[in-house]
């Protein structure tokens, strides 16, 4: 205890300038020799089905998708709502968004449209991504959501692009954003109990 005031004040963490989260925990691993074959994620079902799917697919799904939302116009910095459960495709987006250099919104599938308009719009979301889950509360979130230009969905009838589709006429190969480690990479939101909600911007 005599030594903590020396201790505390010689820790440092060792950020450097440059940093993606989406390099860090994806395409390192996907570029690597094993990259095919070593697992990033495991799906499971209530039935009791798994699949596996490897670093190399969940890159490539990735950078599908990130040129699939430059394509759209999603720039740098620009929010994009992921508004999926727990599945294969929510990590795919996340990284999709971060290697573009946008900010990733995440948001909760049990959100009513009231609750997902105030976020959205306070936001300035422009792009949401979502499921059959949630596109009916999505899309009548919409209309006082004025920068939200496309909703692209996983089987979800009513959205404005197909998930499937929009990927599969991307290339499976992307460069990431050389983004800053403190450059903006998710903004999340308080639950709002005590008032509004408000959002927290999370670095690289």
């Amino acid at each position: 205890q005599d030594n903590y005031a020396a201790l505390h004040a010689s820790l440092h963490w060792q950020v450097p300038q440059y940093f993606n989260i989406a390099q860090v925990c994806c395409t390192r691993w996907a570029d690597r020799p094993d990259g095919a074959t070593r697992t990033a994620i495991q799906t499971y079902t209530p039935a009791g089905a798994t699949e596996r799917y490897s670093y190399a697919q969940l890159q490539s799904s990735a950078a599908q998708l990130a040129q699939a939302l430059r394509v759209l116009g999603v720039g740098r910095g620009e929010r994009v709502a992921i508004v999926l459960p727990q599945r294969f495709e929510t990590a795919v987006a996340y990284m999709a968004v971060l290697q573009l250099g946008a900010v990733a919104v995440p948001l909760s599938t049990l959100f009513g449209p009231q609750a997902l308009e105030f976020r959205l719009h306070d936001s300035e979301a422009v792009v949401a991504l979502c499921d059959a889950t949630c596109i009916q509360a999505l899309n009548a979130a919409r209309s006082n959501c004025p920068l939200l230009r496309y909703v692209i969905g996983i089987d979800a009838p009513g959205a404005d692009l197909d998930w499937g589709r929009t990927l599969a006429q991307e290339p499976d190969t992307f460069e990431a954003a050389h983004t800053q480690a403190d450059e903006a990479a998710v903004l999340i939101y308080t639950s709002g109990t005590t008032g509004q909600p408000k959002g927290a911007l999370i670095p690289h």
